[in-house]
């Protein structure tokens, strides 16, 4: 069972080397995200999965892993005879195995210790800042390496009817709060939640001056976003960009990867990237997105060695490029980031790569409320962007909220 991001067209399209390189008949089955993560949750609770393979997103490993969902997998992993030897286990990049893969069953915390339970896959990746080459030549500018930069920029290229100067995550959406504002919000100095859950003093600073500023940043962007950016989620952004309708965008790097596809973007050719910007003396830095893949800790006895040479075979290197060259989607691989054929046609992978190496995994990821407190942000957030409250408002409301789901939680007294 893998995520519908692409991921099950490559899958797809292999299916038929898989079996003949190693006899393995693969299945799938890929629901849409919001049915995926209900379906995840079900096989893992029953006696038996009926999957002996589950994709599952980074930002639920923590619940996953300390409900002890997943097979260990170091006895494979470290067996010449279960793994194939090009594997090559040192070439993941160390922040999507830590994302998804080593966890401390002990203190219950990512990226700690060495016992592995998860490989990163099918994609995984962060966010980067893309922009139309020739529209900023013409006009003399620079690609924005601050915010003031890129609101600069917005103003002076935006051509109502034609170009919007920028675009963002406007919809009541997932990535409204952990791409648009969240991006703002780590690059001027915010600090998401201070406090620990273990001290029952984790809480959320949404009423900080850098939480009102980032969300009063996508205001301000308005008038010089496409007119209906408040309705606008992933496909909006990429097919506007695409087409030539919009000069920038702080966007999800694999998401947006099809900008450089010639056959679906007319600005293939036109479009440069580089990391998103950042206030003076910040680091520039987004949420580390993507993808584990596991071997339920209740499937099928029987099939768990067959699994794991499955798994080997779909985060292999050579399969690990296909996804990136035929559907642009970001890799789990540092060979793939670097890989100088793949970098000839898709010119945005070192500056992918290196947002991925040095994201942000958001800190709400390890609570088992993550989507609902997501959810109540995006509805707050979106409110403000259309004008039905001001962003101070939004902000003290999310702040009230989140104390709440945290207190629930008991990791806040």
């Amino acid at each position: 069972m893998t995520g519908s991001e692409n991921d099950h067209r490559a899958l797809g399209d292999k299916v038929a080397q898989l079996k003949t390189e190693t006899g393995i008949d693969l299945t799938i089955s890929a629901p849409a995200l919001n049915a995926l993560i209900p379906k995840t949750g079900q096989e893992l609770a029953a006696s038996q999965s009926a999957f002996e393979l589950v994709n599952y997103l980074g930002f639920l490993t923590t619940g996953y892993l300390s409900n002890g969902s997943f097979e260990q997998l170091n006895k494979y992993k470290d067996d010449p005879a279960e793994t194939p030897p090009d594997w090559d286990f040192s070439d993941f990049a160390t922040a999507n195995l830590n994302n998804v893969g080593i966890f401390d069953p002990t203190t219950k915390t990512l990226g700690k210790g060495t016992n592995l339970y998860g490989i990163p896959g099918l994609h995984s990746g962060s966010v980067v800042y893309f922009y139309r080459k020739d529209l900023f030549d013409a006009a003399g500018l620079q690609p924005a390496k601050t915010w003031d930069d890129f609101k600069a920029a917005a103003k002076a290229l935006n051509k109502p009817g034609q170009v919007a100067g920028c675009s963002f995550i406007g919809a009541n959406d997932f990535s409204l709060a952990t791409v648009s504002w969240y991006t703002t919000f780590l690059t001027t100095g915010g600090v998401l939640l201070t406090g620990s859950p273990a001290t029952k003093d984790f809480k959320p600073n949404l009423n900080s001056p850098e939480a009102v500023g980032a969300l009063q940043m996508l205001i301000d962007l308005l008038p010089y976003a496409p007119t209906n950016v408040t309705s606008y989620g992933f496909p909006e952004n990429v097919d506007a960009f695409s087409s030539g309708k919009i000069a920038q965008m702080v966007f999800w790097s694999t998401i947006a990867g099809p900008v450089y596809n010639p056959a679906t973007s007319k600005v293939a050719t036109m479009t440069g990237v580089t990391p998103v910007p950042a206030a003076p003396g910040q680091t520039s830095q987004a949420i580390l997105g993507g993808w584990g893949v596991g071997i339920p800790a209740n499937a099928d006895p029987t099939k768990k060695a067959a699994a794991w040479r499955a798994l080997t075979w779909m985060t292999s290197k050579s399969f690990n490029n296909y996804e990136e060259l035929q559907y642009q989607i970001d890799p789990s691989r540092n060979s793939t980031y670097n890989d100088p054929t793949l970098i000839a046609k898709l010119p945005y992978l070192p500056i992918s790569g290196a947002a991925n190496a040095g994201a942000h995994t958001i800190e709400t990821s390890i609570l088992a409320d993550f989507f609902g407190m997501n959810a109540s942000m995006n509805v707050e957030f979106n409110k403000a962007l259309i004008g039905a409250q001001d962003a101070k408002t939004a902000c003290a409301n999310v702040q009230t909220l989140w104390e709440a789901s945290l207190r629930k939680a008991g990791v806040l007294v």
